[in-house]
């Protein structure tokens, strides 16, 4: 009986054999799913899921864009000379650079490496803010010379240029500035993350760290696009604008002369005279009786078929009792103009520039949980769907670049 009692307890222990694998109880394992492999799966579904519904939401805006191309192909030739094409390579270049860093943290979580998964994905945190710093200068560029955000409506396409409404201030002034202060305060966040991570809160240290590479990588990029793109304003202040200055000055004195020449008659109906030296004007007002009169008998006559004023001021036949009232003209279809091409460059890139700052958000999230030990090649999920979502804005930039800045 004893040992019957003893040997019955061996018969009840199999309690979980339909799933009875070394992961089937891992801390990841959430209580509806059976094991991990078909938490991977469903994970894995929802994000392709997510990330068709991205696909349509963008395709849509390059839809608008093919339309409008396909209508005004000039305004956006002309108008994408306003773009730095050197910057728009700087910032594909960055890209690719994070999605090949954020491939080989993926590649690391699978090996259970969680230093590289860490290095990997702080390497592609300062990218993104890199490539967000970059974009900061192009916007300012533009918000400064007049086309920006707000301000389209006061944009001159004769002059290629807007009103400025604060007067001498601008945003530009203010980009050394938030340079020198993204710079310091990054090392500053970056030293003292080091700090807790040395004192084994690695959490805290390795979070903090990557914020504090963010903020320095943002700086950078300010910087770097300062060196490359400085900003018209600037160029203005330097002395660059003077022959700008020159240019429309000269144009305002052939505008000058052109209406001297039309208003030197008091009838619309006499062309301006064409004479080297300018007597010609001069001879048709001194004839104030007979428009038609040789300018200067003594000289020669011009027009040998003087028009007595009379028959200039004739209103002719009787057109009748009344007349039929004219039609009214159609009704102009607004215009495209470059500041239109400026609203979809803003709405395409403000966009995308959401999502990197969506993609920084998940990344730090990422290194947080990794600093924490949580990811092995057991359970490694969130790491692909986040390099899943970063290679997607990657993507939109690689068809972006071209489509914005290589237009031929």
């Amino acid at each position: 009986m004893a040992d019957a009692a003893t040997a019955a307890p061996p018969e009840t222990e199999p309690h979980h054999s339909g799933h009875d694998h070394g992961h089937d109880h891992h801390e990841a394992l959430a209580h509806h799913f059976e094991d991990l492999d078909q938490q991977f799966e469903a994970g894995k579904l929802g994000m392709w899921l997510f990330l068709a519904q991205e696909v349509l939401f963008f395709s849509g805006l390059f839809a608008a864009y093919a339309v409008y191309r396909w209508h005004h192909p000039e305004v956006f030739v002309d108008a994408h000379t306003h773009l730095n094409t050197t910057l728009g390579a700087v910032n594909t270049i960055v890209l690719l650079a994070s999605s090949l860093a954020i491939a080989w943290g993926v590649r690391a979580a699978m090996r259970s490496d969680r230093r590289t998964i860490l290095n990997t994905h702080v390497f592609t945190l300062g990218c993104a803010a890199l490539f967000m710093g970059v974009k900061a200068i192009e916007y300012t560029h533009k918000w400064d010379e007049g086309i920006g955000a707000g301000d389209w409506y006061s944009y001159d396409p004769a002059t290629h240029k807007g009103f400025n409404y604060w007067g001498d201030w601008t945003w530009g002034d203010y980009m050394p500035g938030l340079a020198i202060g993204s710079l310091v305060i990054g090392v500053l966040v970056a030293l003292w993350g080091a700090r807790w991570a040395g004192n084994n809160a690695l959490v805290k240290g390795w979070v903090t760290g990557a914020i504090g590479v963010c903020i320095f990588s943002f700086g950078f990029g300010i910087v770097l696009a300062k060196g490359v793109m400085p900003t018209e304003l600037e160029l203005a202040r330097a002395g660059g604008h003077d022959a700008h200055a020159v240019h429309d000055a000269g144009h305002s004195e052939g505008a000058i002369d052109g209406a001297s020449a039309t208003e030197a008659s008091p009838h619309g109906d006499i062309a301006p005279i064409d004479h080297p030296s300018g007597e010609g004007l001069a001879e048709v007002d001194a004839a104030p009786d007979q428009v038609g009169e040789p300018a200067g008998a003594e000289s020669g006559a011009l027009n040998p078929n003087p028009i007595p004023r009379g028959e200039l001021t004739d209103p002719g036949p009787d057109p009748g009792p009344e007349a039929p009232p004219a039609a009214e003209p159609p009704t102009r279809q607004p215009k495209f103009t470059e500041a239109n091409f400026f609203s979809i460059y803003f709405v395409m890139t403000g966009v995308h520039a959401v999502h990197i700052v969506g993609g920084i958000i998940a990344i730090l999230w990422v290194v947080g949980k990794a600093a924490a030990g949580e990811f092995d090649a057991d359970y490694f999920l969130p790491v692909e769907n986040v390099g899943l979502y970063w290679h997607l804005v990657d993507l939109v930039w690689i068809y972006l670049f071209p489509l914005m800045y290589l237009i031929h």
